[in-house]
Formats: structure tokens, C-alpha cells, sequence
């Protein structure tokens, strides 16, 4: 049986929580903080325990609450998707929420994402991108790429895997000349900093230049980026080379605005594809699965599973 709570506490606290501050969880409900302050005091009474500590002009979560507040949020995202299905007219088309890193969302699947919208007119597709995997799993989509096998009860079908290659703009290859050793010891390098918890353990400069002989004493310089968007961005504008996932700078590398400089690094990283086992919208999931496996079939720089 559910424990019968008041929903507007909950969205008090939600709301709170997400921006640490009454003032501003009264402005986006549209409510007062004196109403906002009394509905976690309601919540609190029902739970029987603090939801916040105040540290000077700001709320701080209590270590029992800070877990719980990410399943809160993506079950009002739930309420109100669902509540949205039944207020509108249309309800012959198929809805389809996916989730996937930022990076795939931005890299890979949204200049390609134009063509199943064209394939599937009769569907409206919603797209959650995420920095962590603390965020994705916790969210209730209908399919998720994920870049690490999930312990979720979920439907876990393995996709595809992908390479880590040396990229860098021609220009920077050009000044260097036809040998690759002299850029790998001289040229800038550009680092990819991994924030923690991280959502995969992807190899780093000092890895890749131990594994083919090469020595360099400043290693450990250069530019750091804690998003793959921005470095790949960076290695495109001639900041330095950049150990690059191949279905990263897939696209960059087609254009002509990377190139490879190297060897890949002898270590794969796999994509795996999450799905309920009833999902919700079958027919959508089935239909993006296939549209996914068709555009990663025949390329050069990812193995289908």
C-alpha cells in the first residue's frame, strides 16, 4: 500500500532541493516561502526526520535525504508526462523518452537525429541527456545508451563498441610533418578530465605513450576539459592533440576537421542499449532500436555487436 502524502509537499521539497533556497522554489510554483517552508515542515512531521540543514544562506540536504531527492525529481517528471498524454487531444501518437550521456546526445545522435524524426512523424520523441551515471539511473526512460553494463533490472542488450584513437586538427599534423612520433613528443596535449563518480574509465596520455614507447617528461601538461564537447572543440581550433572516443570524432574526422595521428589504444569501450522489460511504449522502442543499428552499421570506427 503507498503512504498517502501530501503531493504539493513533496513538490515543495523537490523544488527546494533542486535549488537549495526557498526564495527560489516559492518563485517556480508560484507560491510564497512562508508556503514553501510549510509544506517541508508537513513532509518532515510525515517522515519524522530533518530534510535540511541550513549552512549559512543556503539549504544543505541531510545525508538521509541526498539519495532519494534524483528518484523524487524523475517521478514528477513521470507525473507530469503522464498527466500531459492525458490532457492532450492527440493521443494517437506514440511518445518515447530516451536517455543517453551528453556527449553521445550532442556529438553523435544529434546530427544524425533529423533522419528517424523524418522516418517517424507519427511520434514525439523526448531526449534527457546526463553528466553521470547516478543520473541516468535513476531516471525512468522508455530506452537508454549507456557506456557501462547497468546492475538495473532492466533489459540489457549489448550495441556496439568503440575505439580510442589520437586526434588532432590537420593544421597541428601539418607543422609536425609525416612522422607521428615527433607530435606525440613535442605537440600540446589536450586532457580529458574525468569527473567522479565518472560513467566509464576511459585511458589517458601517460597510458597511451607508456603502451608505444614513447617518453615525455611533460606528460601531464596542457589544457583539461571535464566534457568531451568542449575538447573536441578545442582540439578542432588547433589547441593540441587529444586522445579521442572513435564515435566522438566520428563526424569531426569525416569533415575533414580531425585526423587521426596514431594507433588506437588496444581497448574498447562498449555501449550497451537498457530498455524495461514491459516497456511502456514498445512499438517506439523497437523502431528506435532498429533506426539506431542502422546507422551504426558499415562504419569503419565502431563494431556492432
Amino acid at each position: 500500500m503507498r503512504r498517502r502524502v501530501s503531493l504539493n509537499a513533496v513538490r515543495a521539497f523537490e523544488a527546494a532541493a533542486r535549488h537549495k533556497s526557498v526564495t527560489q522554489a516559492a518563485t517556480e510554483l508560484c507560491v510564497t516561502p512562508t508556503a514553501i517552508s510549510h509544506q517541508i515542515r508537513l513532509l518532515e512531521e510525515f517522515l519524522q526526520f530533518k530534510l535540511f540543514t541550513r549552512r549559512s544562506s543556503k539549504l544543505e540536504l541531510t545525508p538521509a535525504t541526498v539519495t532519494s531527492v534524483g528518484k523524487i525529481t524523475a517521478a514528477l517528471d513521470l507525473i507530469d508526462s503522464a498527466l500531459k498524454e492525458l490532457s492532450e487531444p492527440d493521443n494517437q501518437r506514440e511518445r518515447f523518452m530516451l536517455g543517453a550521456s551528453s556527449s553521445f546526445t550532442s556529438l553523435w545522435l544529434m546530427p544524425r537525429l533529423q533522419t528517424f524524426l523524418k522516418e517517424s512523424n507519427d511520434m514525439d520523441i523526448t531526449v534527457k541527456s546526463y553528466h553521470s551515471r547516478a543520473e541516468i539511473e535513476v531516471e525512468s526512460t522508455d530506452l537508454q545508451i549507456c557506456e557501462w553494463e547497468t546492475t538495473l533490472d532492466r533489459l540489457i542488450e549489448p550495441f556496439m563498441e568503440e575505439e580510442i584513437i589520437p586526434v588532432c586538427s590537420p593544421t597541428l599534423a601539418a607543422h609536425y610533418g609525416s612522422d607521428p612520433a615527433q607530435l606525440f613528443r613535442y605537440a600540446p596535449l589536450i586532457h580529458f578530465e574525468q569527473q567522479a563518480p565518472a560513467i566509464n574509465e576511459f585511458p589517458d596520455w601517460v597510458q597511451y605513450l607508456r603502451k608505444y614507447g614513447i617518453n615525455r617528461d611533460d606528460v601531464n601538461q596542457g589544457t583539461r576539459f571535464n566534457h568531451n564537447v568542449a575538447a573536441i572543440d578545442a582540439v578542432k581550433a588547433g589547441f593540441g592533440a587529444y586522445l579521442g572516443r572513435s564515435l566522438l570524432v566520428e563526424g569531426a574526422l569525416e569533415r575533414g576537421e580531425l585526423v587521426q595521428i596514431g594507433a588506437p589504444f588496444p581497448v574498447r569501450n562498449r555501449y550497451y542499449l537498457v530498455s524495461h522489460w514491459k516497456p511502456r511504449a514498445p512499438h517506439a522502442v523497437t523502431r528506435f532500436k532498429d533506426w539506431l543499428y542502422r546507422q551504426v552499421q558499415g562504419s569503419a570506427r565502431v563494431q556492432v555487436l
